[in-house]
């Protein structure tokens, strides 16, 4: 082959790569800022209401975004978290960080608590192209949206999304805001040592606008 044929297919296969980075960088540039919500700053607090025996009690839990770049957000993770110890009840706080690929919704790095869920799905929101029967991948498993529901959140009706999770120590129900994907409200009761433990934890302040 001649240095003038390779100079063409050299230039050629230049061409065509360059073309697919760029179709790429624009379809990823296209799914990114479909999340308009996402910026710098935004952050959602959700009321945890425990409820056990004859006990009851209020915690706060918080996300926010710390960083915005290349792709990837990163975040950090404030809640409470349900302990029992001789069928004591005791709630601790948790603190988490952690970086998220935002097409995917993957946990790319994170620290130590959530080592665990590196790799899954970040599950305080979801994509918004979805309809019931649509499978929902967060970072407590893979399950299908079974129905939709309205619920008085935020001051307002907002229509949601509802996907269930059962396992042999707990169940889940979560409501995900149909227009901007974002989780608004979580049911949780939890069986540990004979203790049933009811957790609802329920959107109360944000600066997105929803």
């Amino acid at each position: 082959m001649n240095k003038k044929k390779m100079l063409i297919i050299t230039v050629f296969l230049v061409v065509v790569i360059s073309l697919m980075l760029t179709v790429h960088w624009y379809v990823r540039f296209r799914e990114v800022s479909e999340t308009s919500w996402l910026k710098l700053g935004v952050y959602m607090t959700y009321e945890q209401f425990f409820v056990w025996d004859e006990h009851s009690d209020t915690e706060y839990m918080t996300w926010n975004t710390t960083k915005l770049w290349n792709g990837v957000v990163d975040l950090s993770l404030t809640g409470h978290s349900v302990n029992v110890t001789n069928g004591n009840v005791e709630l601790t706080v948790k603190e988490a960080n952690l970086t998220i690929e935002v097409v995917t919704r993957e946990v790319v790095s994170g620290s130590e608590i959530i080592a665990y869920y590196l790799d899954e799905k970040w599950p305080f929101w979801i994509e918004t192209n979805v309809t019931i029967g649509s499978t929902i991948d967060i970072w407590y498993g893979i399950n299908t949206i079974t129905k939709n529901e309205s619920i008085y959140v935020l001051g307002q009706q907002r229509n949601c999304w509802m996907v269930e999770y059962s396992w042999t120590t707990a169940n889940m129900k979560r409501w995900y805001d149909k227009s901007s994907g974002i989780c608004l409200k979580i049911h949780v009761i939890l069986y540990r040592q004979d203790v049933i433990i009811q957790i609802t934890e329920t959107a109360v302040l944000t600066n997105i606008d929803l």
